[in-house]
């Protein structure tokens, strides 16, 4: 391939792509004085200007008992303006540092109250004590919402166009898997579009690693799980008594202990928490057989917290991802050299 037709890393990853650093938690913003989740919503609403009603949920612990929610709603196209003079009215007198969490695809609102001066990340992150209040008093607003548009006759007959997903120009698929030593660790993670295709990968302690894209409409949350599925093959196939998976995913953990605790979300056909039943399936399936050779254990890691094997397998599903939106030719070479820039870039035997 001419290099001429490559495009550089800039590109294939996207100006305003999740990047690690936005998403990153760090010690300094888990030991701060207050923590901050603001949740957004919206739903279709005829009457208004734009055709949607906007609403937020703003959660503040502010350490002790003080804990407080500030909610509202607007039918302005924008209604980052008033998210955001809400958020200082919040916050305004509770004890600093303050650290904010935003959702992922809050990349404007969170940029916005960064230049402010708070600690903020882009994506919800567990160890954020206002998280779990903003998320589920976020989906009570919002089916509130919805139950009075279809009372009021708000709610479209027809519902808003989906989303075009971007086109999918190759599907980049890679893999080291020499398989050595008789236990592994291995850190897995997934992204998606949720609109058209998908990307897992695992990076295992011994230097091996696998990097699988699809088509495919499933959310994040069961293409973790269908990552840990992965891994376990893996260790199967090469021959480990011992393997440690670790994942960021809690949405993942639920599902593993839903299924090996025979919950009825494990026996069902029906999709439980975003997760298929053949996604279910394939990891008991997995489970049942490398438990036959070995021992395998999967636990919790802090995403983007400094875990190194964490780190790359973030990186290279999002890469594998992103790579697929660029035609082969002007992507698959740069795509490649950066997973060898973020394997290089660990500890160990991992920096070969």
């Amino acid at each position: 391939m001419a290099k001429k037709d490559a495009i550089d890393i800039t590109t294939l990853m996207g100006k305003s792509s999740r990047t690690y650093t936005t998403r990153k938690v760090t010690q300094e913003m888990i030991s701060a004085r207050t923590h901050v989740a603001i949740a957004l919503w919206d739903i279709p609403w005829k009457s208004a200007p734009h055709g949607k009603l906007y609403g937020w949920v703003i959660a503040v612990e502010a350490g002790g008992k003080r804990r407080f929610v500030r909610t509202g709603k607007t039918m302005n196209a924008d209604p980052y303006p008033q998210v955001f003079a809400e958020f200082e009215r919040a916050v305004k007198g509770v004890p600093k540092p303050i650290w904010v969490v935003v959702g992922r695809r809050q990349a404007a609102l969170g940029t916005r109250i960064r230049r402010a001066g708070y600690l903020v990340t882009g994506s919800f992150a567990d160890e954020n004590k206002a998280g779990n209040r903003a998320r589920g008093l976020r989906k009570q607003h919002e089916a509130q919402a919805v139950r009075r548009s279809k009372k009021e006759g708000e709610r479209p007959a027809k519902q808003a166009p989906a989303i075009e997903a971007p086109p999918t120009h190759w599907l980049p698929n890679r893999s080291r898997c020499a398989g050595r030593g008789q236990q592994v660790r291995i850190a897995t993670d997934a992204s998606s579009d949720t609109l058209s295709k998908g990307a897992m990968c695992f990076v295992a302690s011994n230097g091996d690693y696998q990097l699988r894209t699809r088509m495919t409409k499933a959310g994040t949350d069961e293409l973790e799980l269908e990552t840990i599925t992965l891994a376990l093959k893996y260790a199967l196939k090469n021959g480990f008594e011992r393997v440690i998976i670790e994942t960021d995913s809690v949405a993942a953990l639920e599902a593993v202990d839903n299924i090996l605790a025979g919950g009825r979300g494990a026996k069902s056909r029906r999709t439980w928490r975003g997760v298929s039943s053949g996604a279910r399936s394939r990891f008991q399936q997995a489970w049942r057989d490398f438990n036959k050779q070995g021992k395998a254990t999967i636990g919790r890691v802090l995403g983007h917290a400094g875990d190194p094997l964490n780190h790359a397998a973030d990186r290279i599903a999002y890469l594998g991802l992103r790579a697929s939106n660029f035609p082969e030719k002007e992507s698959r070479a740069t795509a490649w050299k950066e997973i060898d820039n973020i394997l290089r870039q660990l500890p160990g035997k991992l920096g070969r």
